[in-house]
């Protein structure tokens, strides 16, 4: 397949990079993956450098942005968890398209190539961290504007600690989502589960 615009190369070149570290990912490697030459992926993008930070723009960045996960918040804390379960959903299933899943000789799943892929973005993209933390900061405060909306509500408890309980959602669903990726992924269903028993301590 011939690519013919940038946003294929930059989808083209994410599943290269979450299976290759950014150093042994030649540009050569990239322009093949992409069905061009290497002065065909040059002229979309210069230096690799800036195809990396194109890459780890739209599928780090963008795509945690809560905005792209749904419209906007549920009116209660019961839907959005589901809300932000479907969202989480979507974009693995994203992933997967791009990067294919059961065909790996090192029984890899495609969770842990996106951590992997998440370290190299940490590690080589310039000026990454406030990035990271806005990113970070955005989900946290999402969660808390949810968290506070369903305690004004008397939905859940009157004495819940709001960025306690907010931070508890996004704690179970990172780490989940680490611990598993090394095994064979993130379980959508399981998510949900551990959601609805952090809902049910909070509940009024």
């Amino acid at each position: 397949m011939i690519i013919s615009s940038r946003d294929e190369v930059i989808d083209k070149a994410f599943g290269v990079f979450v299976r290759m570290n950014y150093e042994k990912a030649s540009i050569i490697t990239l322009a093949k993956a992409c069905g061009l030459t290497k002065t065909g992926i040059v002229y979309y993008f210069p230096h690799k450098l800036d195809l990396f930070m194109a890459v780890a723009d739209k599928y780090v960045l963008k795509m945690h942005e809560p905005e792209n996960k749904f419209a906007a918040p549920a009116d209660t804390l019961a839907e959005f968890i589901g809300q932000y379960v479907a969202g989480v959903a979507a974009s693995m299933k994203k992933i997967v398209e791009l990067i294919g899943d059961n065909a790996d000789p090192h029984d890899c799943s495609p969770n842990f190539y996106y951590f992997h892929f998440l370290s190299q973005v940490r590690m080589y993209y310039p000026g990454i961290r406030p990035k990271i933390e806005r990113m970070f900061s955005h989900d946290l405060d999402l969660w808390a504007k949810v968290v506070q909306k369903a305690k004004d509500s008397g939905e859940i408890k009157s004495d819940t600690d709001v960025k306690k309980a907010a931070t508890m959602f996004r704690q179970m669903f990172l780490g989940l989502s680490y611990e598993q990726a090394f095994l064979n992924g993130l379980t959508v269903d399981k998510l949900a589960e551990n959601f609805r028993y952090i809902y049910s301590l909070l509940k009024a």
